[in-house]
């Protein structure tokens, strides 16, 4: 037999979907494709990105990333499934929202020295950060290291 669980369950989950929500699987998905636009529109006019003048299928594949996506999703379930307000956040006064992932946060040279890295050190992302990378985290390195490889230029090395 099990021990009793007394810890408090509203402190160990968070319920971030409810998949009873008042919206059919048509509107999650054309709000979702709205999303994907304000996200492609807000990387259009981010100044700051380390990709510079992305064209604008860079900006479209970059946008539909899960970075993206989970912000849709959590924002839609934050505002009670009311697609009217969830895009509102999504488009405040100031401009679109843009979220980044780690494959956006990282500059061409700093793509580079982590390609030279993981040739010379494989997997070992201590040694990696240590010798290449030492400003970068370790968590921004792994992450960086498991969305780099979706990426063709990963794909093109395997083959």
């Amino acid at each position: 037999t099990g021990e009793l669980d007394d810890r408090e369950q509203a402190k160990l989950e968070v319920k971030v979907w409810d998949p009873d929500s008042p919206l059919t699987d048509r509107q999650i998905d054309q709000f979702l494709v709205v999303a994907r636009a304000v996200g492609t529109f807000a990387r259009a006019l981010d100044c700051s990105s380390s990709v510079r003048q992305p064209s604008l299928h860079m900006s479209a594949a970059a946008a539909s990333r899960d970075i993206t996506l989970f912000h849709a999703m959590d924002t839609l379930h934050k505002h009670n499934y009311d697609l009217s307000s969830a895009i509102s956040v999504l488009v405040p006064l100031g401009g679109p929202v843009l979220c980044r992932d780690e494959m956006e946060e990282w500059s061409a040279s700093e793509a580079s020295l982590f390609e030279e890295a993981l040739e010379k050190y494989g997997k070992d992302f201590n040694d990696i950060r240590q010798d290449f990378l030492p400003w970068k985290s370790l968590t921004s390195i792994i992450e960086y290291y498991y969305m780099w490889k979706t990426t063709d230029r990963y794909v093109q090395q395997v083959i």
